[in-house]
């Protein structure tokens, strides 16, 4: 074989493989379903969630495979609300599995997991709640998964904190039924602190001037009580004695 043809054949090879590699790619038309579910973007950085996550209220863009976010405190013995808001190509019957992972991550070879909420969804659609709880630090854990249309399924994750826990990171997953899967790392997202004994004094305070407040609008409703019951009074005719009669005295001179 010469070798002009021989440069041909590989070029031909070289295209054929990128070809293949691009068509099975998140962005491209490929045959079956090729798309993990996303919280937020895709591969090629394309936006389809907005706000994919959610932390007591603090809403966050899902954006990267690995990204900091502010650090969100919980307070041992509150109840906490996580939302995921998860999009699936293929509908949201095809959605398997969303998870929910507080990590010691500090690189894809070095983590330590210490605690994960995950849901899963069986073909049929019936949901089951896993949870493995490495440094006992959950409790009350509950979830709630609503689909918000045909291709987006928001999932809550409640639960109670047990015990201080430092600065972690959030691992959030998700796969379809074509077994897609995707993942994101949330650093520094967490931590977990016992309520300070200056936030106990301010909610005694609190507590006290509430019931200070209470106290004069009672001895109030009580002054206008009797200032009422003293008008009455006054405004009342004084009664006579039936059966008898006043006497005139005799004037009396000098």
């Amino acid at each position: 074989m010469n070798k002009p043809v021989f440069a041909i054949l590989l070029a031909g090879i070289l295209v054929t493989s990128v070809l293949a590699q691009e068509s099975f790619a998140e962005n491209s038309k490929c045959d079956g379903d090729c798309v993990a579910p996303t919280f937020g973007t895709l591969d090629d950085g394309r936006v389809i969630v907005e706000k994919g996550l959610t932390i007591n209220d603090q809403s966050f863009d899902v954006s990267e495979f690995s990204q900091t976010i502010p650090t969100q405190t919980f307070t041992v013995g509150q109840t906490n609300t996580v939302k995921l808001t998860v999009y699936e190509n293929s509908g949201v019957s095809s959605l398997r599995y969303v998870s929910l992972t507080i990590s010691d991550y500090k690189g894809e070879r070095d983590q330590t997991e210490k605690a994960r909420i995950a849901l899963t969804q069986d073909f049929d659609g019936t949901q089951k709640l896993d949870i493995l709880d490495f440094d006992k630090i959950l409790s009350n854990v509950k979830y709630n998964a609503t689909q918000i249309d045909s291709f987006t399924t928001v999932v809550y994750f409640t639960f109670d904190i047990t015990k201080s826990v430092d600065k972690s990171a959030l691992i959030i997953e998700s796969w379809d039924d074509a077994r897609n899967a995707r993942k994101n790392i949330l650093l520094d997202a967490i931590k977990a602190e016992e309520k300070s004994m200056e936030k106990v004094k301010e909610e005694k305070m609190m507590e006290k001037k509430m019931t200070q407040k209470k106290t004069p609008v009672k001895v109030e409703e009580k002054k206008e009580e009797k200032s009422e019951k003293s008008k009455e009074k006054s405004t009342k005719k004084p009664q006579i004695a039936k059966g008898k009669k006043t006497k005139k005295l005799p004037r009396q001179y000098q």
